[in-house]
Protein backbone atom coordinates (compact mmCIF):
# COMPACT_ATOMS: atom_id res chain seq x y z
CA UNK A 1 0.00 0.00 0.00
CA UNK A 2 1.60 3.18 -1.09
CA UNK A 3 -0.35 6.54 0.58
CA UNK A 4 0.48 10.46 -0.03
CA UNK A 5 -0.84 13.77 1.28
CA UNK A 6 -1.60 16.54 -0.88
CA UNK A 7 -2.71 20.28 0.50
CA UNK A 8 -4.83 22.50 -1.67
CA UNK A 9 -6.80 26.02 -0.30
CA UNK A 10 -10.08 25.91 -1.32
CA UNK A 11 -9.91 29.25 -3.81
CA UNK A 12 -13.12 31.70 -4.98
CA UNK A 13 -12.93 30.07 -8.54
CA UNK A 14 -13.77 26.39 -6.99
CA UNK A 15 -17.07 27.98 -5.07
CA UNK A 16 -20.41 27.77 -6.19
CA UNK A 17 -23.39 30.92 -5.54
CA UNK A 18 -23.64 28.90 -1.90
CA UNK A 19 -19.81 29.45 -0.80
CA UNK A 20 -18.59 26.09 -0.59
CA UNK A 21 -17.07 23.53 -3.22
CA UNK A 22 -18.98 23.01 -6.25
CA UNK A 23 -19.46 19.77 -6.71
CA UNK A 24 -17.15 18.77 -10.24
CA UNK A 25 -13.82 20.66 -8.64
CA UNK A 26 -13.97 17.34 -6.23
CA UNK A 27 -12.37 16.04 -9.22
CA UNK A 28 -10.32 18.61 -10.33
CA UNK A 29 -8.57 18.39 -6.49
CA UNK A 30 -7.77 14.75 -6.65
CA UNK A 31 -6.48 15.11 -10.13
CA UNK A 32 -3.91 17.29 -8.81
CA UNK A 33 -3.59 15.10 -6.16
CA UNK A 34 -3.11 11.97 -8.10
CA UNK A 35 -0.44 14.13 -10.38
CA UNK A 36 0.93 15.21 -7.15
CA UNK A 37 1.18 11.42 -6.13
CA UNK A 38 2.42 9.84 -9.83
CA UNK A 39 5.86 12.58 -9.13
CA UNK A 40 6.55 11.30 -6.00
CA UNK A 41 7.04 8.05 -7.28
CA UNK A 42 9.56 9.36 -9.61
CA UNK A 43 7.55 9.64 -12.76
CA UNK A 44 5.16 12.44 -14.40
CA UNK A 45 2.57 12.02 -16.59
CA UNK A 46 4.00 14.48 -19.09
CA UNK A 47 7.27 11.50 -19.03
CA UNK A 48 4.48 8.41 -19.21
CA UNK A 49 2.82 10.05 -21.99
CA UNK A 50 6.43 10.92 -23.81
CA UNK A 51 6.21 7.50 -23.45
CA UNK A 52 3.10 6.22 -25.19
CA UNK A 53 0.83 5.65 -22.22
CA UNK A 54 -1.99 7.70 -21.07
CA UNK A 55 -3.93 7.11 -18.25
CA UNK A 56 -8.03 7.89 -18.52
CA UNK A 57 -10.20 7.26 -15.47
CA UNK A 58 -12.66 4.66 -16.09
CA UNK A 59 -14.69 5.07 -13.15
CA UNK A 60 -15.33 7.40 -10.70
CA UNK A 61 -17.18 6.89 -7.39
CA UNK A 62 -17.55 9.96 -5.25
CA UNK A 63 -19.28 10.53 -1.69
CA UNK A 64 -20.07 13.92 -0.55
CA UNK A 65 -19.95 13.89 2.92
CA UNK A 66 -19.67 17.57 4.11
CA UNK A 67 -18.45 20.35 2.00
CA UNK A 68 -15.57 22.11 1.82
CA UNK A 69 -15.81 26.15 2.00
CA UNK A 70 -13.88 29.29 0.34
CA UNK A 71 -10.36 29.88 2.01
CA UNK A 72 -9.94 26.28 3.72
CA UNK A 73 -6.86 24.48 3.30
CA UNK A 74 -7.83 20.87 3.07
CA UNK A 75 -5.72 17.70 2.60
CA UNK A 76 -6.09 14.96 0.09
CA UNK A 77 -4.98 11.75 1.24
CA UNK A 78 -4.74 9.45 -1.83
CA UNK A 79 -3.79 5.75 -1.26
CA UNK A 80 -2.84 3.07 -3.85
CA UNK A 81 -3.40 -0.53 -1.83
CA UNK A 82 -2.62 -2.69 -5.02
CA UNK A 83 -0.11 -2.92 -7.93
CA UNK A 84 -1.73 -1.89 -11.50
CA UNK A 85 -2.00 -4.52 -13.00
CA UNK A 86 -4.44 -3.43 -15.79
CA UNK A 87 -5.78 -0.54 -13.74
CA UNK A 88 -4.63 1.85 -11.36
CA UNK A 89 -7.44 2.33 -8.56
CA UNK A 90 -6.83 5.14 -6.01
CA UNK A 91 -8.70 6.00 -3.25
CA UNK A 92 -8.83 9.63 -2.05
CA UNK A 93 -10.11 11.48 0.92
CA UNK A 94 -10.29 14.57 1.50
CA UNK A 95 -10.40 16.09 5.29
CA UNK A 96 -11.22 19.98 6.45
CA UNK A 97 -8.68 21.63 8.80
CA UNK A 98 -10.40 19.70 11.44
CA UNK A 99 -9.16 16.79 10.51
CA UNK A 100 -12.98 15.60 9.34
CA UNK A 101 -13.78 14.03 6.54
CA UNK A 102 -15.30 15.76 3.75
CA UNK A 103 -15.51 13.76 0.78
CA UNK A 104 -14.28 10.44 -0.75
CA UNK A 105 -13.53 8.74 -4.18
CA UNK A 106 -12.49 5.67 -5.42
CA UNK A 107 -11.50 6.96 -9.25
CA UNK A 108 -9.92 4.01 -11.66
CA UNK A 109 -7.68 4.63 -14.35
CA UNK A 110 -6.91 2.50 -17.32
CA UNK A 111 -3.43 2.34 -18.84
CA UNK A 112 -4.30 3.16 -22.66
CA UNK A 113 -1.64 2.96 -25.65
CA UNK A 114 -1.88 6.54 -26.98
CA UNK A 115 -1.14 5.81 -30.47
CA UNK A 116 -3.16 3.07 -31.10
CA UNK A 117 -5.89 4.04 -28.48
CA UNK A 118 -6.19 0.61 -26.84
CA UNK A 119 -6.36 -0.70 -23.51
CA UNK A 120 -2.77 -2.26 -22.42
CA UNK A 121 -1.34 -3.86 -19.31
CA UNK A 122 0.55 -1.46 -16.83
CA UNK A 123 4.18 -1.32 -18.61
CA UNK A 124 6.99 -2.98 -16.57
CA UNK A 125 8.86 0.40 -16.17
CA UNK A 126 5.67 1.88 -14.74
CA UNK A 127 4.98 -1.21 -12.26
CA UNK A 128 9.17 -0.66 -11.23
CA UNK A 129 8.23 2.56 -9.52
CA UNK A 130 5.41 1.22 -7.65
CA UNK A 131 7.27 -1.57 -6.57
CA UNK A 132 10.71 0.44 -5.54
CA UNK A 133 8.15 2.81 -3.09
CA UNK A 134 6.15 0.07 -1.65
CA UNK A 135 9.26 -1.78 -0.07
Amino acid sequence: MIKTEYSHRVLYADTDAMGVMYYANYLRVYEAARGDFIRKLGLSLSEMEKKGIICPAINVNVEYIRFAKFDQEVKVISTVKELPLVKLEFTQEMYDPDNILVNRAIVRLGFVDAQKSKAVRCPEWILDCFRTVDR
